[in-house]
């Protein structure tokens, strides 16, 4: 029987990319998927679209920086489904611009959706995690493994999930609660993806043909790979490693290396 047949797992930032691709995956193998985005009416295409293939699930539309509506997602997930057995905290902001230039706003809601709306998801969803001895997966990045010049934002929000995880192990090591941190490294873009610019307008991501990508599909794959095998952590891609274990034992080398991509970007903007 497969790990996934009945599980119910609650997906934040599912209507698009990794979220959905985790939602599709997750739903074929006989799981039970609540997914979540803030725009209700492409939320509802999404579900409708997982339900035509035959993927039992449910959604509701919500903002993972308001605690309430943390709340009210784990609330409508029990009263469907009757229990939550994972949770992936997948919903994120990008920002690709300097520290000088962002406005303090958007700084703001980058931390408020990829760091503060993992722990109020996190904490909502606790109690239920404990009964279920479940699982907790954060989606990290390769960013929030070195700070990478032109998204301070980001890679301070993603580093710090690294704590969050670290800290939930110890206060739950006699809950049997499974805690991953997935560092995924550079994901084939959805079309529809956007970033905020400096000053918060949504614009669409650069093309990155430069730096290989890994299929979504995959990146799917191996975050439930961790969940099945209850592994605390992983870094996806050749260069997601390369970076991981050049900032564990080269630092200077992986630091001397961003700088020499930032230096090269701002040359060719």
């Amino acid at each position: 029987m497969s790990f996934w047949k009945d599980k119910v797992v609650i997906i934040t930032g599912s209507r698009m990319g990794i979220g959905k691709a985790l939602a599709m995956a997750i739903g074929s193998k006989g799981g039970r998927v609540f997914l979540n985005a803030r725009n209700k009416e492409k939320l509802i295409s999404t579900q409708k679209e997982l339900e035509s293939l035959n993927i039992h699930c449910k959604s509701m539309a919500g903002d993972v920086s308001k605690f309430s509506d943390c709340q009210k997602m784990v609330n409508e997930c029990l009263r469907k489904f009757g229990r939550v057995d994972v949770l992936i905290n997948n919903a994120g902001l990008a920002s690709q611009t300097n520290l000088e230039d962002i406005e303090p706003e958007v700084f703001q809601s980058i931390i408020n959706v990829n760091l503060t709306g993992s722990v109020f998801m996190t904490k909502a969803v606790l109690p239920e995690i404990k009964r279920t001895q479940g699982s907790i997966l954060f989606i990290g990045s390769v960013a929030g493994v070195q700070g990478i010049g032109g998204y301070s934002a980001y890679s301070s929000s993603k580093q710090a999930l690294k704590a969050i995880s670290q800290s939930l192990r110890i206060e739950l090591q006699e809950e049997n609660v499974h805690i991953g941190l997935a560092y995924v490294g550079f994901t084939e873009n959805d079309a529809q993806k956007q970033f905020l610019d400096a000053k918060g307008n949504r614009v669409n991501l650069p093309s990155r043909d430069n730096v290989k990508q890994m299929p979504v599909d995959e990146v799917a794959q191996k975050i439930m790979k961790m969940i099945e095998n209850r592994k605390k952590q992983s870094v996806f891609g050749l260069m997601g490693k390369l970076t991981y274990h050049l900032d564990r034992f080269l630092p200077s080398l992986i630091r001397a290396i961003l700088k020499r991509a930032y230096s090269k970007e701002q040359f060719q903007q």
